[in-house]
């Protein structure tokens, strides 16, 4: 995959999350997004919720 390729894959999935959000009750967007950041890292190795931390500061 290009970087192009994963920079396109990765904004795909920012907007289709951004829709989610607006579609979906806090538990049902929370729990995906969860589901999101599990199969990513199972795919890149990046555990997501260490990267950002517990801090409420918008970064995932």
């Amino acid at each position: 995959m290009t970087d192009e390729e994963v920079v396109a894959a990765a904004e795909a999935l920012g907007e289709e999350l951004a829709a989610a959000k607006e579609s979906s009750s806090e538990f049902a967007f929370t729990t995906m997004v969860m589901q999101c950041n599990e199969a990513i890292g199972d795919e890149t190795g990046v555990d997501y919720g260490s990267v950002c931390g517990d801090a409420d500061d918008g970064c995932c």
